[in-house]
């Protein structure tokens, strides 16, 4: 039985490039708590008769026809990138963004890239509590994957 290789969440990294040239890409302290990317898929459904039978219920068929990422990232607020995120929110343009697994790549480390707009940032707090903060990022155009050395 082999085991399986894990990740520490602190390994999970998401990184917004800084535009630069060579661009540099940072992880923001206020992604302390939960970070996710998630694909999901559009498609274009289809009632598909029975051609011996019209009057049967007819299936489904699906098509996919287009791709999407989004990622999330939240935590406590690190006030120092308050500036970034609102400035990020009020851009029409995306930023080149590395969601990162920080293992070895025999262990399974990678990074998918691509380019994200920024769609919400927000900050909470209550009484006795720090502040929180979560971002969401929406692909522009294509994201890929490549493995880390």
């Amino acid at each position: 039985m082999a085991q399986a290789k894990t990740v520490r969440g602190t390994k999970i990294l998401v990184k917004i490039g800084d535009g630069g040239s060579p661009e540099a890409f940072t992880h923001n302290c206020s992604f302390n708590g939960a970070r996710s990317l998630q694909f999901s898929a559009q498609t274009n459904d289809t009632n598909v008769p029975d051609c011996d039978d019209p009057d049967l219920i007819a299936w489904v068929e699906r098509e996919k026809v287009s791709l999407s990422a989004q990622i999330q990232g939240a935590g406590t607020y690190n006030t120092p990138d308050g500036e970034l995120f609102f400035d990020y929110m009020k851009s029409p343009d995306g930023k080149n963004v590395r969601f990162v697994i920080d293992v070895a790549g025999a262990n399974g480390g990678c990074y998918w890239f691509g380019e994200f707009l920024a769609t919400e940032f927000s900050i909470s707090g209550d009484r006795g509590q720090k502040g929180e903060c979560q971002v969401t990022l929406l692909s522009n155009g294509e994201v890929d994957r490549a493995d880390l050395p």
